[in-house]
C-alpha cells in the first residue's frame, strides 16, 4: 500500500514538472502571432529589397536601409521563463521597424526611378539634338542613328524601372558621342579637302592625298561606333601630317595656311571678348620662326608648334564662342523685337514678339547647357545649338512678313524641313510663334492647322527642334511657384499633354480659354474663358482648344517631332 502511494506521488511530481516546463517554454518565446507578424514583415522587406536590386536601384542608394536592416536582424528576443510579454513586445517592435524600413525602401525605389527617367529624357534630348546636327551632313550612316533614336524613344515610352532607364541613357549618350565625333570627323575632312584644293591650285601634286580623302570619306559614311570615329579622326590627322612631310613644296604653303588659320582664330577670340594676348604672343613667335625656316626640318618643327599652339586655344575658343553666341542671340532678338513691337490695345502697352529667343526663353536653357559643359566637344555642341537657334530666329523674322493664311503651307516651313531633314518624314508638329499657329505635317504634307496660345513675354515657349519627352492623358498640372507668385495656379486637370522640353514645357489643351491665335500670348480680354487665367499667354506651354488638342494627341505618338520657331 505504501509502495503504491509512493508511485502515485512520483507520477504527480513528474506531471507537474512537465507542465511547468511547457509553461516556461511558452512564456519565454512571445506570442506566436507577434512572431509571425515580424517574420512576414521581414520577408516582405527582403522581397522588396531584392526587387529593388533586380530593377537596377544603385547599391549606394540601398546601403542605408541595408545597414539598418542588419542592425535590426542582429538583435534577439528577451527570455523570461514566466512572462512572454517582453518577447511579444520585441516582435511587435520588429514588425513596426520593418514596416518603417519598407516605407523608406519604397521611397528610395520611387526616387531612383524618377531620377533615372529624368536622366534618360535628358540624354535622349541630347541624342536628338546631335542627330539633328548630323542630319544636315547627309552622310549615309545617319539613318542607322535615326533608327536607333526611334528605338530608344519607343523604349522610353514603355520603360518603368531604373535599369531600363539606365540602359536608354547609356545608349543615347554613346550615340550622341558618336554623332558628335562624326561631325568632328566631317569638319576635319572638309579642312583636308579645302587644303588639297588650295595645294592643287598652287600646282602641287595631291594625288595621294586625294585618294586618302576619298577612302576616309567612304569610312565616314559607313562607321557608327565611337571608337571607329576616334580612330578615323586620328587617321585623318596622321594622313595630313604625312602628306606634309612627303611634299617639300607643300611645307611652306601649309605653314602659311596654318598661320592664317591661327590668326583668324585669334581674331575670333577677341570678338568673343576673351583675352587673346597669350595666343597673340605665340602667333608672333611662330610667324617669325616660319619666316626664318630654311630646311625641311625647320618647317616640320614650326608646323608642329603651330598645331600645338592652335590646339591650346581650342578650349578657350569654343567656350568663348558658345557664350558669345548666346549673348548675341539675345541682343539681336531684343533689337528686332524693339523694331517690330506688338501694340496691345487691351492695356496700351507694347510687347516684343520674339521673347522666346531672349534670355527669358531659349537663352536661359542655352546658358544651362553651357554651365554643364566641361570639355571642348560639350562647348562645340552649345555652339551648334546656338547656330541652329539663329537659323530658327531668321525663319521667324521671315515668317513675320509672310501673309499666307495660317492654315496653308508657309515658305519657312519648307525651309525648316531642308535645314532639319528629319522633318520631311513622319508626323511633325510645327508651331509659329509670330502667327500663334500650329501646322501638322505628315511626310512633308500639311494635314491640319490650328490657332494656339504660346507663352507670355516673361515665360515664352521655347523655339527649337524637339522630340516628345512624355505623353499623358489625362494629367494634373501643379504649379512650382509659391501661391504668392503672379505665376501660381491651382492644381489643374489636363486632358491631353505632350511634353516637348524637360522642365514642364507641354503642348496641351487649355479648357479655361475661349480665344486663341495672334495676340493671345499678350494681355487680352478672353471672350468666354476664365479671365483670371485666360487673359494672358501661358507659362511656356503651347495651349490649344480641347477638341483640337484631342485630335493632335490621337494623331501623334512618341516618334512625333516638334518644331517651334
Amino acid at each position: 500500500m505504501q509502495h503504491k502511494r509512493s508511485n502515485r506521488l512520483g507520477q504527480a511530481m513528474l506531471v507537474g514538472l512537465l507542465l511547468g516546463l511547457v509553461l516556461a517554454t511558452s512564456g519565454c518565446g512571445g506570442s506566436a502571432q507577434s512572431q509571425q507578424q515580424a517574420s512576414q514583415s521581414k520577408t516582405q522587406f527582403d522581397s522588396t529589397l531584392q526587387h529593388a536590386r533586380d530593377i537596377g536601384v544603385l547599391a549606394s542608394s540601398l546601403q542605408p536601409v541595408i545597414h539598418q536592416e542588419k542592425l535590426l536582424s542582429s538583435t534577439s528576443a528577451p527570455s523570461n521563463l514566466f512572462d512572454d510579454t517582453p518577447a511579444t513586445n520585441y516582435y511587435l517592435n520588429q514588425t513596426k521597424q520593418y514596416k518603417q524600413l519598407l516605407t523608406q525602401l519604397q521611397g528610395i525605389i520611387s526616387i531612383a526611378t524618377e531620377d533615372a527617367m529624368t536622366k534618360a529624357q535628358m540624354n535622349l534630348q541630347d541624342f536628338q539634338q546631335a542627330l539633328a546636327n548630323a542630319q544636315s551632313l547627309k552622310t549615309s550612316n545617319v539613318q542607322v542613328f535615326t533608327q536607333e533614336y526611334t528605338s530608344d524613344q519607343n523604349l522610353l515610352s514603355s520603360a518603368q524601372t531604373p535599369k531600363q532607364y539606365y540602359a536608354i541613357s547609356s545608349d543615347a549618350s554613346n550615340a550622341a558621342s558618336a554623332l558628335n565625333l562624326l561631325i568632328s570627323s566631317f569638319a576635319q575632312l572638309v579642312t583636308f579637302n579645302n587644303t588639297i584644293k588650295q595645294m592643287q591650285a598652287a600646282h602641287i601634286d595631291v594625288g595621294m592625298m586625294h585618294s586618302q580623302y576619298q577612302d576616309d570619306l567612304t569610312s565616314l559614311n559607313t562607321i557608327t561606333r565611337t571608337v571607329d570615329f576616334s580612330n578615323l579622326n586620328s587617321l585623318i590627322n596622321a594622313q595630313y601630317q604625312m602628306a606634309v612631310v612627303n611634299s617639300i613644296q607643300a611645307l611652306p604653303f601649309v605653314g602659311t595656311i596654318k598661320l592664317n588659320q591661327f590668326n583668324s582664330q585669334i581674331s575670333l577670340l577677341k570678338t568673343y571678348g576673351m583675352d587673346a594676348s597669350t595666343y597673340q604672343q605665340l602667333y608672333n613667335a611662330d610667324a617669325q620662326q616660319m619666316h626664318n625656316a630654311k630646311s625641311i626640318h625647320d618647317f616640320l618643327i614650326i608646323s608642329g608648334k603651330i598645331d600645338t599652339d592652335m590646339a591650346s586655344m581650342q578650349n578657350d575658343l569654343t567656350q568663348g564662342a558658345s557664350n558669345y553666341l548666346i549673348g548675341e542671340l539675345d541682343r539681336q532678338a531684343n533689337a528686332w523685337g524693339q523694331a517690330h513691337l506688338f501694340h496691345d490695345k487691351f492695356d496700351g502697352n507694347n510687347y516684343i514678339l520674339d521673347s522666346g529667343y531672349t534670355m527669358n526663353g531659349i537663352g536661359y536653357w542655352l546658358q544651362r547647357e553651357l554651365s554643364w559643359a566641361w570639355q571642348p566637344s560639350d562647348y562645340q555642341a552649345v555652339v551648334t545649338d546656338d547656330n541652329n537657334e539663329f537659323f530658327n530666329f531668321h525663319m521667324m523674322q521671315q515668317d513675320y512678313s509672310d501673309t499666307t493664311p495660317y492654315n496653308q503651307v508657309h515658305a519657312t516651313d519648307l525651309q525648316m524641313m531642308q535645314h532639319y531633314p528629319s522633318l520631311q518624314h513622319g508626323t511633325v508638329i510645327l508651331v509659329s510663334m509670330v502667327e500663334q499657329a500650329m501646322r501638322i505635317y505628315k511626310d512633308g504634307k500639311l494635314i491640319n492647322a490650328f490657332y494656339v496660345t504660346t507663352g507670355r513675354v516673361e515665360r515664352p515657349a521655347l523655339p527649337g527642334y524637339w522630340a516628345v519627352q512624355d505623353r499623358k492623358s489625362p494629367d494634373e498640372f501643379k504649379s512650382t511657384d509659391p501661391p504668392t507668385s503672379p505665376y501660381w495656379y491651382p492644381p489643374t486637370p489636363i486632358h491631353y499633354a505632350i511634353l516637348y522640353h524637360w522642365g514642364g514645357f507641354f503642348v496641351h489643351d487649355a479648357w479655361w480659354r475661349a480665344d486663341y491665335g495672334p495676340g493671345t500670348q499678350f494681355p487680352h480680354y478672353d471672350s468666354g474663358g476664365d479671365e483670371s487665367f485666360a487673359g494672358n499667354g501661358s507659362h511656356g506651354c503651347i495651349n490649344m482648344q480641347e477638341q483640337q488638342a484631342a485630335w493632335v494627341y490621337a494623331n501623334t505618338d512618341w516618334n512625333t517631332q516638334i518644331m517651334v520657331y
